[in-house]
């Protein structure tokens, strides 16, 4: 297999994981992540990104596990993507509001953030910063809507320890919830 081939094959892995995680998962943390409940205008400024590593499961659930999970701002998130020219990699804040713009239009949403998930292989101990526009990565621009700020409002802000304890059990296939369960 070339280098092409896997980094073909990674793309197809993290797309179909989004797929699967996008809607509720993903939505979720964003939200605890960013803290959108205090600042919504926060989704402008931040970006989540998380360090993924895979696992040997044939479920785009599972496909992947939590290596670290980060808040960026956008910014900086633009500095390391600055000179590079390659459509996969893009530019972070005109994806976020092309995005934006987008749902405002079409969906009635609030806005957008953006998630970003990189595949770092297990011994791969650089921090997720570090190893981002070196591999392969998903862009997951989220729509941030109304019934999300009140639905959510009801669990109140998560601590950084506590939301990526849900997020973790919810990767290794759980419920979003601080101990793995399953229901």
């Amino acid at each position: 297999m070339t280098d092409a081939d896997t980094r073909g094959q990674v793309l197809q892995d993290l797309a179909a994981w989004a797929n699967v995680h996008n809607g509720d998962t993903l939505t979720v943390v964003a939200w605890q992540a960013l803290g959108l409940l205090s600042d919504i205008e926060a989704r402008k400024s931040k970006v989540l990104l998380l360090g993924l590593c895979r696992t040997p499961s044939s479920d785009p659930k599972t496909y992947y596990t939590l290596k670290e999970a980060c808040v960026l701002s956008l910014s900086d998130l633009n500095q390391v993507f600055k000179n590079r020219r390659s459509v996969a990699h893009g530019n972070p804040g005109r994806i976020l509001k092309e995005n934006e713009k987008l749902r405002k239009s079409k969906d009635g949403a609030i806005g957008a953030v953006l998630v970003i998930s990189v595949e770092q292989a297990e011994d791969d101990s650089r921090p997720v910063l570090e190893a981002l526009g070196r591999t392969p990565v998903t862009w997951q621009p989220l729509g941030v809507f109304e019934e999300h700020r009140i639905s959510f409002q009801k669990y109140g802000q998560f601590p950084e320890p506590l939301w990526k304890a849900c997020l973790d059990n919810t990767l290794r296939g759980g419920i979003f919830a601080p101990t793995f369960h399953t229901s």
